[in-house]
C-alpha cells in the first residue's frame, strides 16, 4: 500500500500569502511565497504551537483556556474569508474570528460574552519568517537570527522580529500587537514560555503565570503576548493583529506600520460571512495524558547500578553518574535543569581500513524519543523516521514513540526516571505504578540494524501503541512512501521516481516484531471517526505482552542480516572495538587518579563522536549535515585517525577529497557529499583549498607513503558537479598549486579572503572585502601546509616553486601582519596599497584588539620566532583568557540590529552561541596545540579540562549544568541579547556570569582533542621511520603512566619527571635504548626511536617504557 500525507486544508490566500489551517482548526503552516511565517508545522493529532488562551482569575487560581484548535472545545465555522471557533467555558461563551485581510496582514477578532469574570488574554504564535526549505532544515538556527524589538504602542507592547539572514536579498518582517486592549507582558521563544519543566508536566510554564516581560534571543522563536486583566460585564471584546512584510532593510527602530494595521481593521467591518460548521475532528477517549516516570529514590538507583563513578550533585540530591562500562547515567532532576535535552547518536560499527557505506544511525532523547531520524547513509536525504523538532518535547509526533496502556487509557511515554547513555545504545527507566519499564535501543556491530526492546520488570502485560513519523527523504509530509507487510515484519520503500528512489533504487527499511501481535495502521487509530489524516504516521499496535523486540533493518540491495544478537553481547562488541580503536588508552596516577579517569573516559565518548561526525555526519542539535566539509574532515578524522595509527582509512579519505576537487579552479567545495548524491558547494572560503595540502602532506611525513601522489582520482566540473577523468594525485596538487599562485594580491603573497575563513562568522560582506581583505590565520595555514608539502615533494621544479612561495608568505605575514608586535586579525589592502589594521589595537572601526586563531596558528606553524611566540602568549593570557577558555576575540562584534558592515553572521545573528559566543572549543583545541609548541604545561593541562563535559563545574565554576557524555561545540555566556553581551561582555572574563553547552556532537573537535592528548600533550606520535616521545606535562605529575599500544604492542610508558621538561633518555623494558635527538624552535629539544629498534626490541606482552626527564 501507498502511505501519503492526506491533509485536508481550510485554505486562505491573499496574493501569495496562504494559511493553511487543518480540519481542526489548527495552522499547519503560514506561507508568503517562499517565506514560511510559522515556524513548526501542525497536526491533527497534537495541535499548532499558535494558540489564544482565555484565562481565568479565580481566587488564588488561574484557569487557562486553549480556545483553537484540537486542544480547545470549539466548534469550528468556516468560509471563504474567514474562520470562526466558538464554544462555551463554564457559563462563558466566547468567539474567536481569523481573518486573512491582504497579504500582509490578519486579525483574531475575540469576543467574550458573560458576567462578573476577571479574565486575560494570552495569544502565542511560533515564527520563523524565513524561506521553508531553511526553517525545517534547523528551526534552531533560523532563530538565531530573528531580532525582536519589543516597541510601544497606544495599546501597550507590541513585539516586532526581523530575520536578519537575507532569504534570496529579502530580510523578512512580522509584527503582532493588539489593538484595542493593552498588552502589559510578553515573552520571545519557547524556553521562556514552556520551559524546561514542561518536559514532565506536559503543561507550559507561564500558561497561568504573568510573561517573563524579557526578550530572550535563544533558539525557539516564539512570541507570546499577555493582555491586562479584564472584568467582564456582558460583552469584551480583544483584537490581535499580525503584520508581514517580505522586506524590512533596515533595523527595527519604530512601529512604522501601527496605523496602516488600523486603517485596515476599519477594512474588517466591510467583511461578511457565510459560515458553515465543519465537522468536529475529536480524539478518541481512551487517549489519556502523557506520562512521565515517577522519580526513582536512592536505593532503587543502587539497586540498578551498583557501581557509579563522578557523581554529580546539587545541594545533596543525585543528578548523573558515570558507570564502570563506558555509559552515562542521567537522572530525571538532572533533565529539568538543562535547556538542552539529554539526547543519543547511536551508529553500527564502522571499518578501521576503509570507507564504511551501509552506515545506520539513530537519535534519541531523555522525553520519550526512542528513535528518531533514523537513517540508512545520507543522513539528510534517506531519513525513514523524522528528526526530533525542538528542545522542550512539544511536538509528539516526531520519531519514533510508545504509548502504554494503564487504566483503560493509552498515554504517551515522555520523560524517563533514569536515561543510560552508552556507546552504542541506550536506555529508559520508567516507575509506573507497581512496575518499572525497561526500554532499550541498540545498534549491531556488524550490520545496519537497530533493536527496540520493551520489557516490563515486574511481567506485567500492558497494550502499546508505537508511533513512527515516517519520510522516506528529506522532511516529513513532503514524501508518499511503499509499505508492504508479511508475516511479523514490515517493508518501506520510497516512493518511485522520487529522488530517493532513483539515486539509490533498491534501498528499503525493514521493521520485524517478536514476542507479540499487533496490528498496523496509521493515525487514525487516535480519532473518533477513525479517518486517517496523516498515513505516514505509521501505527502499530501491539497486544497484551509484558516484552516485545521490534528490529529496524536498512539495506541499500534485496536483503537483510537475520542474525539473532543481544543487548549485552553487542554492548560488548562495541565497548572492545572503542577500546581497540584508541589503542587501549588509559593514563594512571595515584595522585590525580581522579581527574585523569575523567580523560580516560571522555577519550571514549569523544571516539564515538568523532566517529559521528565522519560516518554519519549530523549532531543533536545539528539534524541536518549528511556531507563532508572539506575543512572538517581534514582536521577532525584524519586528525583521529593519525594520532590512533589507521593509516589506510586516512588514505581512502584523502583520496576522496581529492576526488572533489574542481577541475576548472583547481579548488575544493565548502562541502561534497561523499555517497551516491553527487551534489557539492560551487564555492568556499579562502582556507580551503590548503586543507588538503597540508593533510596529505602530514599523510606523507607520517608514513613514508609517496605512493599516494601516483593514485589518480577524478576531478568535479562546473556547474553540475559533473565526474571528470582521473589524474593523478600529483597532478590535482599542481593544479590547486596554481589556483593559490593566482590568489596573491597584486605582487605580495598576501592571499585574498574570497568567502571567508575558519570563522564562519566573519563572512565577508561584498566583493571587495572578498578580494582585499586577508585573514592573517589563513596566511599562516597556507605557509604551514605549503612548507610542508616542500618537505614531502621530490619533483625538483614544483619544490623550488614551493620553497619561493612559504618563503614569500612569510616574509609578507611578518611585513605586513605584524603592527608594534601585535598580529593583526585582518588586513585590508585597498587600492592605494595602504594597510588598514582590522582586529587590532589600531583598529577603530570594529572596536575589537585582539584575534585568537593568527595568534595560535603562527606558533603552531612555526612561522614566528620565540620573541613573537612568547608576546603572542602573552596576550592571549591578558585579552583572551576566560574562566571558562580562550576566545575567539577580545570583544564581541557591534550589533545593530542585524544590519551588517564588515561581517554577515556576527553582525546578523541575534543569539550569543556558536561563534557569537566567542568560545569556540575547536579553537581553545588549537590553543591547546599552540602551548604545547612551547611546552607550557600548567596552560595545556588546565585548558584540556575546561572543555571535558565530566564534572566541569570543577574546573569552570561558572559552568551551567549540561550533558557531561558529549562534546560541545562552544560555551555560550548566559546573555538574554546581543546588546545584554556587548554591555557585559567583561563579566565573562570574571566568571560572573553563567556559561552554557552550545550545540553538541557534530564537530571535527572531538577527533582533534583526541590527537592533541596523544601526539601533543603525552607526545606520542609517528614521524616517518621512527617513533616521537615528546610529553608536555606538568613537573608535579610525577607519577604519570600511560597504557597504550605502540606499533601494536602493549606498552606502560612511565613519565620520570623529575622535576623537569626535557627528556634526557628512553628506558625500554630495562634497557637504555638508543635515541635520536629532534628539533624545536621554542623550547628544549626532544627524543624519538627508530621503528627498526622499537620492532627489535618490544615483545609480546606488556612492555615497560621508561621516559627519563630532567
Amino acid at each position: 500500500m501507498i502511505l501519503k500525507p492526506d491533509f485536508k486544508f481550510i485554505t486562505f490566500e491573499k496574493d501569495g500569502t496562504i494559511f493553511k489551517f487543518l480540519e481542526t482548526g489548527d495552522i499547519f503552516e503560514i506561507l508568503s511565497n517562499e517565506i514560511m511565517i510559522n515556524m513548526f508545522n501542525g497536526t491533527e493529532k497534537e495541535g499548532s504551537l499558535n494558540n489564544i488562551y482565555l484565562r481565568l482569575y479565580k481566587k488564588d487560581l488561574v484557569k487557562a483556556i486553549p480556545l483553537l484548535g484540537v486542544k480547545s472545545n470549539s466548534k469550528i465555522f468556516y468560509d471563504e474569508n474567514s474562520i470562526l471557533f466558538e464554544g462555551v467555558e463554564e457559563d462563558l461563551n466566547y468567539k474567536i474570528r481569523f481573518t486573512l485581510l491582504n497579504k500582509n496582514i490578519w486579525f483574531y477578532e475575540i469576543d467574550v460574552y458573560g458576567n462578573d469574570y476577571e479574565f486575560d488574554i494570552l495569544y502565542c504564535q511560533d515564527i520563523s519568517i524565513a524561506n521553508k526549505k531553511a526553517c525545517i532544515t534547523n528551526e534552531l538556527y533560523t532563530s538565531q537570527y530573528i531580532d525582536h524589538k519589543i516597541l510601544e504602542s497606544e495599546n501597550g507592547y507590541v513585539v516586532c522580529s526581523r530575520q536578519n539572514q537575507d532569504q534570496n536579498g529579502k530580510f523578512p518582517y512580522v509584527e503582532h500587537g493588539c489593538l484595542n486592549s493593552k498588552i502589559i507582558s510578553y515573552s520571545t521563544d519557547q524556553m521562556q514560555f514552556f520551559s524546561q519543566e514542561y518536559k514532565l508536566t506536559d503543561v507550559p510554564f507561564l500558561l497561568d503565570k504573568n510573561l517573563s516581560k524579557e526578550n530572550y534571543q535563544f533558539e525557539l522563536s516564539y512570541v507570546a503576548m499577555q493582555t491586562e486583566k479584564m472584568k467582564l460585564n456582558k460583552h469584551k471584546n480583544v483584537v490581535f493583529y499580525g503584520l508581514f512584510k517580505e522586506n524590512y532593510d533596515t533595523s527595527i527602530k519604530n512601529l512604522k506600520y501601527f496605523h496602516e494595521v488600523r486603517n485596515y481593521f476599519e477594512e474588517l467591518r466591510n467583511v461578511k460571512n457565510n459560515f458553515k460548521e465543519l465537522n468536529r475532528v475529536k480524539i478518541k477517549n481512551e487517549f489519556g495524558t502523557s506520562l512521565s516516570s515517577e522519580k526513582f529514590s536512592k536505593s532503587e538507583i543502587d539497586e540498578i547500578y551498583k557501581l557509579k563513578k563522578f557523581e554529580e550533585y546539587k545541594e545533596g540530591e543525585l543528578l548523573s553518574f558515570f558507570t564502570e562500562n563506558h555509559s552515562h547515567v542521567v537522572l530525571q532532576e538532572k533533565e529539568l535543569l538543562c535547556e538542552r535535552p539529554h539526547g543519543n547518536i547511536i551508529i553500527n560499527g564502522i571499518y578501521k581500513d576503509r570507507l564504511s557505506t551501509e552506515i545506520i544511525s539513530s537519535t534519541n532523547y531523555m522525553f520519550g524519543v526512542f528513535n528518531a531520524q533514523i537513517v540508512l547513509g545520507n543522513i539528510s536525504l534517506n531519513k525513514m523516521i523524522s528528526v526530533n523538532r525542538g528542545l522542550l518535547n512539544v511536538l509528539k509526533n516526531t520519531g519514533q514513540r510508545i504509548y502504554i496502556k494503564i487504566d483503560e487509557k493509552f498515554r504517551l511515554l515522555t520523560l524517563a526516571g533514569i536515561y543510560e547513555m552508552g556507546l552504542n545504545f541506550s536506555k529508559w527507566y520508567y516507575k509506573i505504578k507497581d512496575d518499572i519499564l525497561i526500554i532499550k535501543t541498540y545498534t549491531l556491530f556488524d550490520s545496519p540494524k537497530i533493536f527496540l526492546e520493551v520489557e516490563s520488570q515486574n511481567n506485567i502485560k500492558y497494550e502499546f501503541i508505537i508511533t513512527n513519523q515516517l519520510v522516506m527523504g528529506e522532511n516529513e509530509f513532503e514524501n508518499s512512501c511503499n509499505v508492504s507487510s508479511s508475516g511479523d515484519s514490515i517493508k518501506i520503500e520510497p516512493q518511485l521516481n522520487s529522488f530517493f528512489k532513483n539515486t539509490y533504487p533498491n534501498i528499503f527499511y525493514e521493521l520485524s516484531l517478536s514476542n507479540c501481535k499487533f496490528d498496523l495502521s496509521d493515525d487514525r487509530v487516535f480519532f473518533e471517526d477513525n479517518v486517517s489524516r496523516n498515513k505516514t504516521l505509521m501505527t502499530l499496535k501491539i497486544y497484551s505482552t509484558k516484552d516485545f523486540k521490534l528490529s529496524i533493518s536498512g539495506s541499500f540491495e534485496n536483503e537483510v542480516n537475520k542474525s539473532i544478537t543481544s543487548f549485552d553481547e553487542e554492548r560488548e562488541k562495541f565497548n572492545n572495538f572503542y577500546f581497540d580503536l584508541v589503542n587501549g588508552f588509559k593514563i594512571e596516577s595515584e595522585n590525580l587518579k581522579y581527574d585523569l579517569d575523567k580523560l580516560n573516559e571522555i577519550i571514549y565518548f569523544y571516539a564515538h563522536n568523532a566517529l559521528i561526525h565522519f560516518a554519519s555526519p549530523h549532531g543533536l542539535e545539528q539534524s541536518g549535515g549528511a556531507a563532508w566539509g572539506t575543512r572538517d574532515v581534514c582536521q577532525g578524522a584524519i586528525e583521529f585517525f593519525m594520532a590512533t595509527n589507521n593509516y589506510k582509512i586516512v588514505r581512502e579519505i584523502i583520496l576522496k577529497v581529492f576526488s572533489h576537487q574542481f577541475k576548472e579552479t583547481g579548488e575544493w567545495p565548502q562541502w561534497f557529499m561523499f555517497d551516491k548524491y553527487n551534489m557539492q558547494q560551487d564555492d568556499s572560503h579562502g582556507d580551503i583549498i590548503f586543507w588538503p595540502i597540508k593533510v596529505i602532506s602530514e599523510y606523507v611525513l607520517v608514513t613514508g607513503d609517496k605512493s599516494i601522489f601516483n593514485e589518480k582520482c577524478c576531478y568535479r566540473s562546473f556547474p553540475n558537479c559533473e565526474i571528470t577523468s582521473d589524474e593523478t594525485i600529483f597532478e590535482h596538487i599542481k593544479r590547486a598549486i596554481d589556483s593559490i599562485k593566482g590568489r596573491f594580491i597584486k605582487e605580495t603573497y598576501l592571499i585574498s579572503y574570497e568567502g571567508g575563513d575558519w570563522d564562519d562568522t566573519l563572512q565577508p560582506i561584498n566583493d571587495l572585502l572578498k578580494q582585499r581583505l586577508v585573514s592573517t590565520w589563513t596566511m599562516a595555514l597556507a605557509y604551514e601546509a605549503i612548507k610542508k608539502l616542500y618537505e614531502v615533494i621530490d619533483v625538483k621544479e614544483l619544490k623550488n616553486e614551493l620553497e619561493h612561495i612559504f618563503h614569500g608568505i612569510k616574509k609578507d605575514f611578518l611585513n605586513f601582519a605584524i603592527k608594534n608586535n601585535v598580529i593583526s586579525g585582518f588586513i585590508y589592502l585597498d587600492e592605494n596599497e595602504s594597510i588598514e589594521y582590522i582586529i587590532h589595537p589600531l583598529d577603530f572601526k570594529t572596536g575589537i584588539n585582539y584575534r585568537l586563531l593568527p595568534l595560535t596558528r603562527s606558533i603552531i606553524s612555526e612561522m614566528v620566532d620565540l620573541n613573537q611566540a612568547e608576546i603572542n602568549e602573552k596576550l592571549i593570557e591578558e585579552h583572551l583568557t576566560f574562566s571558562d577558555g580562550v576566545r575567539l576575540m577580545s570583544n564581541t562584534p557591534k550589533y545593530n540590529g542585524g544590519i551588517s558592515k564588515i561581517f554577515k553572521r556576527a553582525e546578523r545573528a541575534s543569539n550569543v552561541g556558536r561563534e557569537i559566543s566567542l568560545q569556540y572549543v575547536h579553537a581553545h583545541i588549537r590553543f591547546i596545540e599552540a602551548m604545547c609548541k612551547l611546552s607550557k604545561a600548567e596552560k595545556v593541562w588546565d585548558a584540556l579540562f575546561k572543555i571535558n563535559p565530566i564534572k566541569i563545574d570543577e574546573s569552570v565554576k561558572n559552568a551551567s549544568y549540561r550533558q557531561s557524555n558529549c562534546y560541545f561545540s562552544s560555551s555560550d555566556g548566559d546573555f538574554k541579547t546581543r546588546y545584554d553581551f556587548q554591555e557585559n561582555f567583561l563579566k565573562l572574563k570574571k566568571g560572573s556570569v553563567n556559561v552554557k553547552s552550545g550545540w553538541r556532537i557534530y564537530s571535527s573537535g572531538p577527533g582533534i582533542y583526541i590527537n592533541q592528548i596523544i601526539t601533543n600533550v603525552l607526545g606520542i606520535r609517528e614521524m616517518g621511520d621512527r617513533i616521537i616521545f615528546d610529553p608536555i606535562i606538568p613537573k608535579s605529575f610525577n607519577d604519570l603512566k600511560l597504557r597504550y599500544k605502540i606499533l601494536n604492542k602493549d606498552v606502560k610508558i612511565i613519565y620520570k619527571l623529575n622535576g623537569g621538561t626535557r627528556t634526557e633518555k628512553i628506558i625500554l623494558n630495562g634497557e637504555e635504548i638508543e635515541t635520536i635527538n629532534e628539533e624545536n624552535i621554542y623550547r628544549n629539544n626532544f627524543k624519538s626511536i627508530s621503528k627498526s629498534i622499537l620492532k627489535d626490541k618490544l615483545k609480546n606482552k606488556e612492555n615497560i617504557i621508561e621516559i627519563i626527564m630532567i
